[in-house]
């Protein structure tokens, strides 16, 4: 079973979009299935990711954890005086999923260094969990810091980066996003993957070339 923890430089940066595109991509031809282990705010990502699957999956599996104040999972968990997350039941619930599955994408929440309890990040649990990350970044401008920051740090905790992948949250394209990619892939010394259009899909090539890199 392959699996996969699509990460981000910020939040509403498109990780639930690209998770989605890929997960539509792949499903053609694959089986795989998903997880949100951590949603905050009474977002609908766990459901997207869900349907995108093209197949039915057990809600307390793909989504383990859900508060409703949109902060970090430490604060959510606190503000509702709920335990923290538990990384032991969401290895528990990523194992019950891969039974009938080919891959699992995990969607984390925010950044890697979004707390999830007093003591662990984002970070962590994708250690834990001991899966590849997918960085997904915005093209645009101010995106370049961001992104290898977030490089280094994966690498840091030692982290496979597997690569990043830009998701275009506007049509408009600004004139400096044809130097960001490269500049992104030539100082972090990364593979860089397709950009996901506004509104757009990933063709067949371009999520068989994820797929085929983890």
């Amino acid at each position: 079973m392959k699996g996969l923890f699509v990460t981000a430089t910020d939040t509403g940066v498109g990780k639930t979009t690209i998770s989605c595109a890929l997960l539509s991509a792949w499903r053609r031809s694959h089986r795989v299935a998903a997880m949100k282990p951590c949603e905050t705010g009474g977002g609908d990502d766990a459901e997207r990711l869900i349907a995108a699957c093209g197949r039915p999956l057990a809600p307390s599996l793909v989504r383990p954890y859900a508060f409703p104040l949109p902060a970090s999972p430490e604060a959510a968990a606190a503000e509702a005086q709920a335990p923290y997350v538990d990384i032991g039941n969401i290895r528990n619930c990523l194992a019950k999923l891969s039974d009938e599955a080919e891959l699992v994408l995990v969607e984390g929440a925010g950044g890697l260094l979004v707390p999830i309890d007093p003591e662990r990040t984002m970070a962590d649990l994708a250690a834990a969990l001991e899966l590849p990350i997918l960085i997904v970044a915005r093209p645009s401008l101010g995106t370049i810091n961001h992104t290898l920051l977030t490089v280094e740090v994966a690498r840091a905790r030692g982290l496979r980066v597997l690569g990043v992948v830009f998701s275009r949250a506007e049509a408009r394209v600004g004139p400096e996003e044809p130097w960001t990619p490269s500049q992104i892939g030539r100082h972090g010394r990364v593979r860089l993957f397709a950009t996901l259009p506004h509104g757009g899909t990933f063709s067949d090539d371009e999520a068989a070339a994820i797929w085929d890199a983890i």
